[in-house]
């Protein structure tokens, strides 16, 4: 398991991180920790919720990405680390 992986994964388990879905597919997850408010397309809400329903590895996660997004596995591969990469780097 990655630990950046498992870092939100945690945060998410103990509500430190709130996941809140807009209408459009897009949304906010609110670190109540931190005090941030994080704003997440379509696509970052949908590595969120894989997250949350137990992926934790960036390959599990990219595969309910391209299941999701018309994206071919190195662009889900990329956009999985890049968000990973980003929310646990705030985290701390």
């Amino acid at each position: 398991m990655d630990r950046r992986i498992d870092l939100i994964a945690k945060a998410l388990a103990k509500k430190r991180l709130t996941i809140n879905p807009l209408d459009d597919g897009s949304g906010v997850v609110l670190d109540v920790e931190g005090e941030k408010l994080l704003t997440m397309n379509a696509t970052g809400m949908t590595i969120i919720q894989a997250i949350e329903d137990g992926a934790h590895s960036v390959g599990a996660i990219a595969r309910v990405v391209t299941s999701v997004f018309e994206v071919d596995d190195a662009a889900a591969d990329q956009d999985v680390h890049a968000f990973v990469e980003n929310v646990s780097g705030q985290l701390k």
